[in-house]
């Protein structure tokens, strides 16, 4: 009777644990992360205004990561709010107004950060070339207005 008793209650806590493995498993793939940010942007490319569906912004501590567009056309842009001013570190702009290119600091081009509350405004121009003449490198002009 005391084997039994044994093998019972060894059965009842390996069944527990396995409960709750799964109910975590379960819980850890329905989080969304605590940074994503419901977004909406605007993006103009030497006064060329692109159309764009997807936006998506998410931050880590201090830095801001703002995907806008998708796979074929979009634009990212990484902001830095360490210091007292924050700062756009980089643009970097794919075949939106026939652009491809960007521009990231301490290189060439330049980019100006805005902040109103929740709403960034960054303006600057950006290194690359255009869809028709991909061989011949040019400089745009660029204004991304996001709000997350």
């Amino acid at each position: 009777m005391g084997g039994g008793s044994v093998g019972h209650r060894t059965t009842h806590r390996l069944t527990t644990v396995a409960a709750v493995f799964v109910a975590a498993l379960v819980g850890a793939c329905d989080a969304q992360p605590p940074t994503e940010l419901s977004s909406t942007a605007s993006v103009t490319v030497d006064g060329k205004d692109a159309k764009v569906p997807v936006v998506k912004c998410t931050q880590v501590q201090w830095y801001r990561t703002i995907h806008i567009g998708g796979d074929f056309a979009g634009a990212t842009v990484f902001l830095d709010g360490r210091g007292a001013k924050p700062f756009a570190e980089s643009v970097r702009i794919k075949n939106m107004g026939g652009f491809t290119g960007m521009y990231s600091k301490g290189g060439q081009g330049d980019a100006n950060l805005s902040v109103s509350g929740k709403s960034f405004t960054i303006t600057g121009t950006a290194q690359g070339y255009k869809f028709d003449k991909p061989n011949d490198p040019v400089t745009a002009n660029f204004k991304i207005t996001v709000s997350c």
